[in-house]
């Protein structure tokens, strides 16, 4: 951490350089290198996390890089595999023959409990709109105006070129610099009020970036967000004057120790990310109910796998399956929908990608 926080000061050296690529090459080795000659694995999975989520170990599953790292792709930018040449050290592990793993991610879980929690409507009517929220941040907060499609069409649909033309430079797409940066600012923001939290952003050296001008953007981003602002200030204030924390599903109690600052950051973390835990919690209690077959393969930090047996139809996912997770939840006052990404994984390794129920693919 010292070292990228080094690079995104202005540091340059080619040691540093080598340094860092070591770094992120021995992040992938150091867990392949446990597998070696392993047949089967079967991991430790404990609720030892204090928000109540699940800790995976011997190997620590959730902790392998999801991106590519096939010597046979040769697409320079860090992707997850897309492709068939693509592989990631979480590869590693796949079914029996005989059997299959569905997966599930639920999509901004956090950035959406957060919405609910804060009264932010704004963000709330844009995720129910599946819209682009990073861009529709980068607007607000760069003062440049909403474009007239809004979803993620309006990086190249014509009725918006208009739009992408008001942008000095130009507004590239999906990949545009300005869009991800202020993504990198709402995750790293989530669960602070000033702009410094914006230093704890992960990866910022590879955005070619600076800490000011990181800063620059956060402080944007938080003068566009004054209800959200306000409400997590309250919340914060709130735990730290009580010493304790409560979720917004179950009401699970967390009582709160440490320095004024770390109260107010563990509160509002526990607030929001102890609920998604009951979240998951809830969703695996009722699809072991209604799949007394199947069977826990990992609980990740947002989703889980759960492995079945080949005489379990594969349609079935979509009728009985994702009904238990895709469904409106009972959060902060509102009835809010979770939507999630899907896939089957096949015991040849192949991963077949699932549309779910709310749109997210």
């Amino acid at each position: 951490d010292v070292l990228k926080r080094w690079k995104i000061r202005g540091a340059s050296s080619p040691l540093l350089d080598a340094r860092l690529k070591y770094m992120e090459v021995e992040g992938v080795a150091r867990y392949v290198r446990g597998m070696q000659g392993v047949e089967r694995i079967a991991p430790r999975m404990l609720p030892t996390q204090a928000s109540g989520r699940t800790s995976t170990s011997k190997p620590p599953l959730v902790n392998f890089p999801p991106d590519c790292v096939s010597p046979e792709c040769q697409r320079p930018e860090e992707h997850t595999p897309k492709w068939p040449e693509c592989w990631s050290t979480r590869d590693v592990v796949f079914p029996d023959p005989g059997t299959y793993w569905v997966h599930f991610d639920l999509d901004a879980v956090e950035a959406r409990i957060l919405a609910a929690d804060c009264g932010d409507t704004e963000d709330l009517e844009a995720f129910a709109r599946h819209e682009d929220i990073h861009t529709l941040t980068a607007c607000r907060a760069l003062g440049v105006p909403l474009p007239p499609i809004r979803t993620k069409a309006l990086h190249t649909a014509l009725e918006c070129q208009d739009w992408r033309y008001l942008w000095a430079p130009e507004w590239s797409g999906e990949g545009d610099r300005r869009r991800h940066l202020f993504k990198t600012v709402r995750y790293a923001m989530q669960y602070s009020i000033d702009h410094k939290g914006v230093r704890e952003a992960k990866d910022t050296e590879k955005l070619g970036t600076t800490v000011e001008e990181l800063e620059k953007f956060a402080r944007a981003y938080l003068a566009s967000k004054t209800v959200m602002v306000l409400a997590k200030r309250r919340t914060m204030e709130e735990c730290a004057r009580t010493h304790m924390s409560r979720t917004l599903l179950s009401g699970r109690l967390r009582r709160l120790y440490g320095t004024v600052d770390d109260q107010k950051k563990m509160g509002l973390n526990h607030r929001i990310q102890g609920t998604v835990a009951d979240v998951i919690a809830t969703v695996a209690f009722a699809i072991d109910r209604a799949f007394p077959e199947s069977w826990l393969i990992l609980n990740s930090h947002d989703g889980l796998t759960f492995g079945l047996p080949d005489t379990t139809p594969r349609d079935v996912i979509s009728t009985r399956y994702q009904p238990l997770v895709e469904r409106v939840w009972p959060i902060a006052g509102y009835q809010l929908p979770l939507p999630a990404s899907w896939e089957i994984i096949e015991p040849n390794g192949n991963r077949v990608p699932l549309p779910g129920l709310n749109g997210v693919s």
